[in-house]
């Protein structure tokens, strides 16, 4: 499998790499079916088994809040940011793959992905200032990660374990999110690079430009990947689990079969019945 496609230099004459092919994009997903493969043949032959141990929650409460509405929010916004961006982005990429100009609007696809760019830009500084203040920390990797992460890899291996109850996220969440921030970087530099040449704004050295557009291809395709695996894990998620993304919450039972306390304090968002009288008799 070659992964570039290829163009003769005006200058030089030599044929270099101009692009990623699709080859490479289907690559990337083969080998995120196969990941999905692997973890469904395990899982086939039992779950992993959640430790007993960690502080439960304080009595009373009968949910906890997972997501605030600014983080859903985010989340749905980014996914079709990034689906917008997938769309324009293939329109000139490969011409006549997306018919154009942009149906209704008129518009060339490139004022859409610029115009997008610009949106996810904007959205990931702001997430990068509200995050701190909305508990970001919970994402930091700490000492309980490695335990999570050896005692995995003994599940997968089929020897004897014991995942540890989770902070807010687990060690997987964390490693997704900095690959995120790595490919948005990628995406950011590269595309930045790209619009102010294709722009006028600014006079860049082809030999760069050919550089960043490979750099912009392979963020396009680690990001479709990383997005792919990302929804498997969730859907493996047990439905009380993956439905926060909508209510926001998760039930008490959950949070103790799952969480630990001592790691990740959330605010509880709805009261026992009981607590509730309790309460109100007050």
């Amino acid at each position: 499998m070659n992964p570039f496609h290829y163009a003769k230099n005006f200058f030089s004459g030599d044929y270099l790499a101009q692009q990623l092919t699709w080859a490479f994009g289907l690559f990337l997903l083969s080998l995120v079916a196969v990941m999905a493969g692997l973890v469904l043949i395990r899982r086939a032959f039992g779950e992993p088994r959640r430790s007993a141990r960690g502080a439960k929650p304080p009595p009373g409460s009968a949910a906890f809040e997972r997501y605030e509405i600014g983080a859903r929010l985010w989340h749905v916004g980014l996914i079709g940011i990034l689906l917008a961006l997938w769309i324009s982005g293939f329109a000139f990429y490969a011409p006549g793959i997306v018919p154009g100009p942009v149906p209704v609007l008129r518009m060339s696809w490139l004022w859409v992905h610029l115009g997008f760019g610009v949106m996810f830009m904007l959205g990931i500084v702001v997430h990068m200032i509200k995050a701190p203040l909305a508990g970001g920390r919970t994402m930091l990797f700490d000492r309980h990660d490695w335990r999570q992460l050896v005692a995995g890899a003994r599940y997968y291996l089929g020897l004897p374990h014991q995942v540890p109850k989770l902070g807010k996220y687990a060690v997987s969440s964390k490693v997704f999110h900095v690959l995120l921030i790595l490919l948005a970087l990628i995406m950011i530099v590269s595309g930045i690079s790209l619009g102010l040449d294709t722009l006028g704004w600014a006079q860049i050295d082809q030999s760069w430009q050919r550089k960043q557009r490979l750099l912009h291809d392979l963020g396009s395709y680690g990001l479709l990947a990383l997005v792919a695996g990302h929804v498997f894990w969730q859907v493996l998620k047990a439905r009380s689990q993956s439905k926060a993304m909508v209510t926001g919450t998760i039930d008490a039972d959950t949070f103790s079969s799952n969480h630990d306390w001592d790691r990740w304090k959330p605010d509880a968002v709805t009261q026992t019945a009981r607590a509730g009288k309790g309460a109100h008799g007050h």
